[in-house]
């Protein structure tokens, strides 16, 4: 037997495995014997029927049987010859084979490729700080009260209104079409100051018609194409409702379990300053990455990157009962920047030589301590089994290689779109 093997790219190989006639004769031979066993030949008794005559009868099956039975064994063995590593079964996508001639296979495979870091120390970084700021803690505590707030049916609509409302389409002699169902804050939406007029001062099965946009303004209802954008509806308001906000106060506070208005705000505070490094923290390390991927260029195996994404939304689409093949395609490319980051970090721990030392384990310990407000020997106990786990390691080397980059990276601002004329 030999064998050659073509790199496609970097991760496709192509193997062509050609095995001798007269090798290829012998076990084709003793499939055709395997036939005389149980072939049945009018005239002759069952395993009596002769050779010649069975390749005669059944010569197409013989071979089709042949070469399926020892196609993968000859691909197993030009595999351990040629001392490659596919992630995924070859797929043989030529076969060719005549008796008294060659055989001749050609297989596809997929392998890992050769990842390269050679640009990672002094690259640019897009990166800015978002810097913490007392209206901050005002949005947060806003966010509180309208999720606190009582919501009744008013009789008539005023701004910042919940209308449920059908859009009624209309044709040139003014007769419905279809209609389509809308819930909007009024005053506050995607459609015109006219619309938003309109719809002011309105009880629940009022029917008006109006124009949803203007003609220059951006039509953002994929219903409503730019032929329909400026032609009047019938617009019938189905419900209203209000929310009523609570005051904020220190009554306030004590409803939501804070001692006063004034610890709500400090504590929001702390949380807000913490969520901020840790948001902050994650957008550099992927803008990082970002740049990383960029700069140093690899492919990988298909399979790979679909098994990925697989992996990722099948818990969401069993739990939701979507069809999981309509979900991977939306998946494919953040498996792919999920991949890459893996085995480029993994690749640049090797080469700044990333250690774990126990003076790493109880600093980021206390810190994780800390943020729980936790003594650090009740963190340990509490979280044992965390800690020596092998993903608590990997989180301590990944933090260190991140730092690492931050420290020989050169931050640069965003850069700024160009303004359209």
């Amino acid at each position: 037997m030999k064998s050659e093997i073509t790199d496609i790219s970097q991760c496709i190989r192509e193997l062509k495995i050609i095995i001798e006639p007269q090798e290829a004769l012998d076990e084709y031979n003793k499939v055709l014997k395997t036939f005389k066993n149980y072939a049945t030949v009018p005239g002759f008794r069952k395993g009596k029927v002769p050779l010649s005559m069975i390749e005669k009868q059944f010569g197409e099956s013989v071979k089709k049987e042949f070469i399926n039975e020892k196609l993968n064994d000859y691909y197993k063995k030009a595999i351990d010859e040629q001392k490659v590593k596919p992630i995924n079964q070859g797929e043989a996508v030529n076969v060719e084979w005549e008796k008294g001639k060659e055989l001749i296979a050609t297989f596809k495979f997929e392998v890992m490729p050769e990842v390269k870091i050679t640009k990672y120390k002094k690259i640019n970084v897009p990166f800015e700080e978002i810097k913490f700021c007392e209206s901050m803690i005002d949005e947060t505590i806003k966010d509180f009260q309208s999720r606190m707030a009582n919501e009744i049916t008013p009789e008539i609509s005023e701004k910042d209104d919940i209308i449920s409302a059908e859009i009624g389409f209309l044709n040139d002699k003014g007769k419905l079409t279809k209609s389509i169902n809308r819930n909007f804050i009024l005053g506050n939406n995607s459609y015109s100051k006219l619309f938003n007029s309109n719809l002011t001062g309105k009880k629940t099965g009022d029917e008006i018609k109006t124009k949803l946009f203007t003609k220059n303004q951006k039509c953002e209802d994929e219903e409503i194409n730019d032929t329909l954008k400026d032609k009047e509806f019938l617009v019938k308001v189905n419900s209203i409702k209000r929310k009523i906000l609570p005051e904020i106060n220190d009554e306030f506070a004590k409803d939501i379990e804070y001692d006063s208005l004034k610890d709500l705000k400090e504590k929001v505070a702390d949380e807000l300053e913490l969520k901020l490094i840790k948001d902050n923290e994650q957008r550099f390390n992927e803008s990082a990455i970002t740049v990383l991927i960029e700069e140093n260029k690899f492919d990988l195996p298909p399979s790979l990157i679909k098994k990925q994404a697989e992996d990722m939304v099948k818990p969401y689409a069993e739990k939701n009962k979507i069809d999981i093949n309509k979900m991977i395609p939306v998946y494919m490319s953040i498996a792919e920047y999920k991949l890459k980051q893996y085995l480029i970090l993994e690749e640049l721990k090797k080469m700044e030589k990333i250690q774990v030392t126990d003076e790493d384990k109880e600093d980021i310990i206390a810190e994780f301590a800390g943020n729980l407000k936790m003594e650090v020997d009740k963190y340990k106990e509490m979280y044992k089994k965390q800690i020596e786990n092998e993903e608590f390691k990997y989180l301590i080397e990944e933090r260190k290689i991140m730092r690492f980059l931050k420290e020989n990276s050169k931050i640069i601002p965003y850069p700024k779109e160009k303004e359209e004329k």
